[in-house]
């Protein structure tokens, strides 16, 4: 199995973003072409682009871009990031080397914040706590991986609590 020539460190799996997030890590493409693109439940095309700083001619190269999509606003969507080198011959699309993430976008996210869970603590409360105009339903979407039913959660469970502007 041939080595993977591109691979992404950040955003990982179930990261919570917003219309502007980084896409970091290492890698090489035909004449330093990596491309990424952002797709919804509907294979849609959220935003796409270029990825910079990558290697050329087999050199492997760190990389960090920070990119932006312009969709209306979606409030906890999961959606997949993709991560690949051009495939000039268009016979593989969407290219070598993919990597796909799965995301939740919120477009008008500020920023989140981690939340242990205590002891009676609810997601309502939660919410209203340590939210900023966020729901339960949106503490639940930017959870998928931790919260499997919203009426069971348990003490020591680490939460991402959504923060809006």
């Amino acid at each position: 199995m041939a080595p993977k020539l591109i691979s992404v460190r950040q955003p990982r799996l179930h990261e919570v973003i917003g219309n502007d997030f980084v896409i970091a890590g290492h890698g090489t493409g035909f004449e330093a072409t990596v491309l990424w693109d952002v797709l919804d439940a509907h294979d849609n095309t959220l935003g796409s682009g270029l990825v910079s700083g990558v290697g050329s001619l087999g050199w492997i190269r760190d990389f960090g871009n920070t990119v932006s999509l312009s969709s209306p606003t979606i409030r906890g969507a999961q959606v997949m990031l993709r991560v690949y080198g051009s495939d000039p011959s268009g016979l593989d699309p969407p290219g070598s080397d993919l990597n796909t993430i799965q995301l939740t976008l919120f477009t008008d996210l500020s920023a989140f914040r981690l939340y242990e869970v205590e002891s009676g603590d609810t997601l309502s409360a939660i919410a209203a706590s340590q939210g900023h105009n966020t729901t339960v339903d949106d503490i639940v979407k930017a959870n998928p991986d931790r919260i499997l039913n919203p009426d069971l959660i348990y003490p020591k469970q680490v939460f991402r609590i959504p923060l809006f502007r």
